[in-house]
Order: structure tokens, then C-alpha cells, then sequence
């Protein structure tokens, strides 16, 4: 357990000094380009995470200033990116979620990007389930027909929804399990599992004895601190224990299994949904 400690120590030490961004910034390269959209683009994608470990992804969006539809020239009010009907929020990966940018307003969910103008967002938090996850953007335009030049400072509440929503499904986050949390497993396994895993609430420790006999189950914490611990006899075959993690924060835990002369650890995930 030492050595299992010793690995999780060192993560939490590298998460204390590396916090995730909770502002964004503009991406200088993307701010030069003669193109609109987001960046990262498609090709690029958004960078991988890992459980446990403070997320942070940059984006800049590009409002132009009008479009041209046959001889019609529309200038852009603002554009609105929201989560589809069939997502919820973005399909983000459980803990991470969507920050808007000094200049973006962020209604409800509704984050309004103005006209002729750059703005950014982040998606920053510590991710708890690995996984990976194809994001949905829905982007809704607001435009306005141009009866003369369209304006340099346009009225972001202004403006119609002229042309269909797009919703983008191309972008995708992949969350890696904890490296170096190792799980054990010996030749005296006592089939240890704790059901359902991630935790939404309460879950059962699972394992199987051959007799009565007392035994003791712990539960760590990924700091290496001890938050619960139980003593009682087991039944042979098969014994069922129920935690209660419900006012536990989200991450990653380690409970063990004392029983006789042998313990086995197991890794569990606790993504409580407040």
C-alpha cells in the first residue's frame, strides 16, 4: 500500500502546481489567420485529459463581420453555441465544464459570441470518469439583411436566426484513468468489486471468504488519507458491504480488504451528480 500511496502523492503533488485555467485567452495564430470559426479547428481537436488531474482547453471563436447569400449581403449580430437536445452540456466529460470569455455572455447556458469581434471560452475543471467523449455544439447565427454597410459595433441582442442551426460533432476529449494507481489482484483474490463504479451515491463492496471471520475494510482518499474504516465478521461466500459516498467529493479512492494474513485494493471513482 506504500508504494500505492507513494505513486497517488506524487499526482496530487503535480495537481497542487497545476491548476487548470478558469480564464481564456485569444490564440495569437489563429487571431492572424484570414479565416473564422473555432479554433482548434476539426483537425487539430482539443487536447486529452486524465482522472483526477486539473483540465484546461483554450478557445478562440471568430464572429466575421457579414456574409453574402446570393446578392443579399446579412451582417452578424452575434452567434449563439448551446447544447443540443440531445446532449447535456455539451457532452463534456463529467466535472469539466464550459467558462465564457471577458467579452461572451453566458445566459443559461446560452453563451452569445458578438459580431465582428474575437472572443474565447475555456473548458476547465478536473475530470472524474475516464472515457472518451464526442462533444455537440449547437452554433446558432443572429444576422440582420445589410440595407447599407453593415457596422463596425453591431447590436449583439439584435438580429433573427435566418438560416438553420449547426450543431458540430466532430470535437472529442479523451479522459485517461490515473496512471500509477494500481489495483491488486493475487493468486488469494478475494474477487473484490464494488458495483455500481463510477459512484453515484452508494455503491456494494463485493468479496468472497471461506469462513467466518472478522475483517476490515478502509477507504483512502487520493491525498493517502483515511476517511472510513469498518470492522465485522464475515459469512462465507459471498459478503456484501454498502458505502454511502453520497456527501463524499468526486476523484478517485482506494478501499482494501483486511481479512486474515491477506488484503487486496481495489479503485473506485465518485462522480456524485449535484
Amino acid at each position: 500500500m506504500k508504494k500505492i500511496f507513494t505513486l497517488v502523492c506524487f499526482f496530487t503533488m503535480f495537481v497542487a502546481f497545476s491548476q487548470a485555467p478558469t480564464t481564456c485567452s485569444l490564440d495569437p495564430t489563429f487571431i492572424v489567420m484570414n479565416k473564422y470559426g473555432i479554433w482548434p479547428d476539426s483537425a487539430m481537436n482539443f487536447v486529452s485529459g486524465t482522472v483526477g488531474m486539473p483540465y484546461g482547453q483554450n478557445l478562440t471563436v471568430k464572429v466575421p463581420k457579414d456574409t453574402t447569400s446570393g446578392s443579399v449581403t446579412f451582417c452578424f449580430n452575434r452567434v449563439e453555441v448551446s447544447t443540443p437536445t440531445t446532449a447535456v452540456n455539451f457532452n463534456l466529460p463529467p466535472g469539466l465544464t464550459l467558462i465564457a470569455g471577458p467579452t461572451v455572455t453566458n445566459t443559461s447556458g446560452t453563451y452569445k459570441f458578438p459580431g465582428n469581434a474575437n472572443g474565447c471560452a475555456v473548458i476547465s475543471g478536473t475530470p472524474t470518469v475516464a472515457g472518451t467523449y464526442t462533444l455537440q455544439f449547437k452554433v446558432q447565427p443572429y444576422l440582420t439583411p445589410a440595407f447599407s454597410s453593415c457596422s463596425s459595433s453591431p447590436n449583439v441582442n439584435g438580429g433573427s436566426a435566418l438560416v438553420a442551426p449547426t450543431t458540430l460533432v466532430y470535437y472529442k476529449i479523451t479522459i485517461n484513468p490515473v496512471a500509477g494507481v494500481k489495483e491488486e489482484v493475487t493468486s488469494k483474490s478475494m474477487n473484490l468489486i464494488n458495483v455500481p463504479n463510477p459512484v453515484n451515491g452508494k455503491t456494494t463492496i463485493k468479496f468472497n471468504v471461506k469462513d467466518e471471520s472478522p475483517v476490515k475494510i478502509s477507504v483512502f482518499n487520493i491525498l493517502g488519507d483515511k476517511i472510513l474504516e469498518e470492522r465485522f465478521k464475515t459469512a462465507y461466500g459471498e459478503n456484501a458491504y454498502e458505502l454511502d459516498a453520497s456527501h463524499w467529493s468526486n476523484g478517485i479512492y482506494l478501499y482494501t480488504i483486511n481479512y486474515k494474513n491477506h488484503s487486496e485494493t481495489k479503485r473506485m471513482i465518485v462522480n456524485n451528480m449535484r
